[in-house]
């Protein structure tokens, strides 16, 4: 028999990558993330306390019809104004 797995709620950094820019109003939709441009790309990043909250800003994604391109559990000391090069400041 295999043990149980320990079922932990677990706070972590992400980085949710959506295709476009986003508006304030789209943005408004995401009060837990901060988003930064990069290209034609914007990028939320936060602390999400447990899975079910990520799958909520997923779902959100999904409902208001945005392209998810890519979802990272980041680094812990993540800046989310930081671009590769430093230019690119926050959206909000």
């Amino acid at each position: 028999m295999l043990p149980a797995m320990e079922h932990r709620s677990k706070a972590a950094r992400y980085e949710i990558y959506v295709g476009g820019l986003l508006s304030e109003l789209l943005l408004s939709a995401f009060p837990e993330l901060l988003a930064r441009e990069d290209g034609r790309v914007t990028v939320m990043v936060g602390d999400l306390p447990d899975q079910a909250a990520l799958h909520g800003v997923l779902s959100r994604i999904e409902a208001l019809g945005l392209e998810l391109l890519e979802v990272r559990r980041g680094r812990s000391g993540f800046d989310a104004s930081a671009d590769t090069d430093g230019s690119t400041p926050p959206m909000r």
